[in-house]
């Protein structure tokens, strides 16, 4: 079991670099922290206890309290990260401005993904950390629990939904959004129009004009266009078979995943994972 924060710290930042096919042998339990993991190169596949992610180059990680994750290679090529430990002391007046469930809907989001401009921003701060962290003295905590916060809200300000930035869906349309962020974090369980609406309050009849109205799009489409792109990530990056994939992708069965993968793309699942993996 990897060790938790050192005694007497608040924070942990940990720049590391694997060689290919390197895999955790045993779960991480976050306990009494919170984790932020950033993937700078390569790809990696990480299991929570309901569901399992897929991290590219560029995207983000929220990892919340009182869970298990591990990482494990998808690929034989190396893969390089960040990883972030932080304690309630290093967030709590943020939490305070900005209310914990903000930072839950980081988490909630699985992976979260950055226009490029967004991932240099990300860089430059992570880059201070690393200095911060490596010269730490009396004055570090409190200057990297700025640059903590910053990265947060950074995180929640520019990051994409459906390749829409979020903070700007939210000011034209906060029904829309959480709805958005629903179907994206239960997409497992195929969500319907009428559960989604349920979840963000209002009628299924609004809901779906929302859609149309603002992403030019049924909900049902939207549905399926991000369970075809999800289905698409492991089938690149993942060894997953096509029955697991159906289920991870929200799919009834795998026969229906098939169809509808064909009608959407043009192509079978495999013959996608054919021409997309080098190995084929």
């Amino acid at each position: 079991m990897p060790l938790p924060l050192k005694p007497g710290y608040n924070f942990d930042y940990a720049h590391v670099c694997r060689p290919p096919y390197f895999e955790m042998t045993a779960a991480e339990a976050y306990t009494d922290f919170y984790g932020i993991f950033y993937m700078l190169s390569g790809e990696r596949l990480i299991y929570f206890p309901n569901s399992t992610v897929i991290v590219q180059a560029g995207e983000m990680v929220f990892i919340p309290k009182n869970l298990y994750r591990r990482t494990t290679y998808i690929s034989d090529a190396p893969y390089e990260r960040i990883l972030l430990k932080f304690t309630d002391d290093m967030v709590s007046e943020l939490f305070q401005t900005i209310g914990e469930e903000k930072y839950n809907e980081l988490c909630e989001e699985h992976v979260v993904r950055f226009p490029k401009r967004t991932q240099n921003k990300i860089l430059s701060i992570l880059k201070e950390m690393e200095r911060e962290w490596d010269s730490y003295d009396k004055y570090s905590e409190l200057i990297l629990k700025g640059l903590l916060n910053q990265l947060i809200i950074l995180c929640l300000n520019e990051r994409t939904v459906g390749g829409i930035n979020m903070l700007e869906l939210e000011r034209k349309n906060d029904y829309l959004a959480n709805a958005i962020k629903y179907v994206k974090a239960y997409l497992r369980e195929n969500p319907s129009l009428n559960e989604t609406a349920h979840q963000v309050n209002v009628s299924p009849s609004y809901l779906s004009k929302i859609f149309i109205s603002h992403l030019h799009t049924p909900f049902s489409s939207f549905l399926l266009n991000e369970k075809i792109a999800y289905a698409q990530r492991l089938l690149r990056g993942s060894k997953m078979n096509m029955t697991e994939i159906a289920i991870e992708a929200g799919f009834s069965s795998s026969s229906c995943f098939s169809d509808c993968f064909r009608r959407s793309t043009g192509l079978s699942p495999m013959q996608f994972r054919k021409e997309e993996t080098p190995d084929g």
